[in-house]
């Protein structure tokens, strides 16, 4: 059912085209306040689908919407960058659809000690600069789950769930996915990182290691809230309460 009506969203979305249901498959199950992942693919579409239909009622009415909201405003925000999915649409307030990126996550690439060129990075650099002159940063590039080296070798970015406007905050945030540029580079590069990009990243890392528990009230208050919701909905208490209603 809830296949089905992902197909007949995506019909709407692209009328021109006709969506089969064997097309459809499920890359991630979702699981509680998670969006089942899809990735439909056919001759002319290939796309990743996140969808929380079959999430519990206050999780679509409250986090699923700002999650797909996010995740919609940081792809319109970036859609000129070429490290990013460039067709994409909300089909629901609880359900975003865009391109599928070939790639591998970088973190993927540590765990089978591959090494990337540093052209690489250089351009992953760039692209980051971008982000930020669009007034976008991503805040989850540190994990290197959501950076993709493509079948093309080049840099992409996925997931925008947690980027935000700096507009709104203080503009040291764009420090944090800068040092997720270095930290890989520190990691899988084929050369050193560059003396001056080394001591970046340390000093990155020597600050990031006292802000957790001192300065910063906006980014700790932050990801205090954000522990403390994502424990609760995925508490063994909730979740039995939902599975009775």
């Amino acid at each position: 059912m809830i296949e089905n009506n992902l197909l007949v969203q995506l019909q709407q979305q692209f009328p021109e085209h006709t969506f089969m249901q064997h097309h459809l498959s499920v890359v991630h199950k979702g699981r509680f306040a998670n969006a089942i992942v899809y990735r439909y693919k056919d001759n002319e579409f290939d796309l990743i689908v996140k969808d929380f239909s079959q999430s519990p009622w206050f999780i679509r009415k409250t986090f699923a919407r700002m999650s797909v909201n996010q995740e919609y405003k940081g792809l319109s925000r970036l859609a000129e960058l070429n490290a990013v999915a460039n067709r994409f649409c909300r089909l629901s307030p609880i359900a975003v659809a865009y391109n599928y990126i070939e790639g591998t996550p970088l973190r993927a690439l540590i765990h089978e000690d591959k090494t990337l060129p540093v052209n690489f990075f250089s351009e992953l650099e760039r692209q980051v600069a971008k982000m930020h002159r669009k007034g976008i940063v991503h805040l989850d590039l540190r994990n290197m789950g959501n950076i993709l080296c493509g079948a093309d070798g080049k840099p992409y970015f996925i997931d925008f769930q947690s980027t935000i406007s700096f507009s709104r905050f203080p503009r040291w945030l764009q420090r944090s996915d800068m040092s997720g540029v270095y930290k890989a580079w520190n990691k899988l590069g084929e050369q050193p990182l560059p003396q001056k990009k080394q001591d970046y990243l340390e000093r990155f890392n020597h600050v990031r290691k006292r802000w957790i528990f001192k300065g910063y009230p906006i980014q700790r208050g932050y990801a205090w809230g954000t522990a403390l919701i994502t424990q609760f909905v995925d508490s063994d208490l909730v979740r039995n309460i939902t599975d009775r209603l």
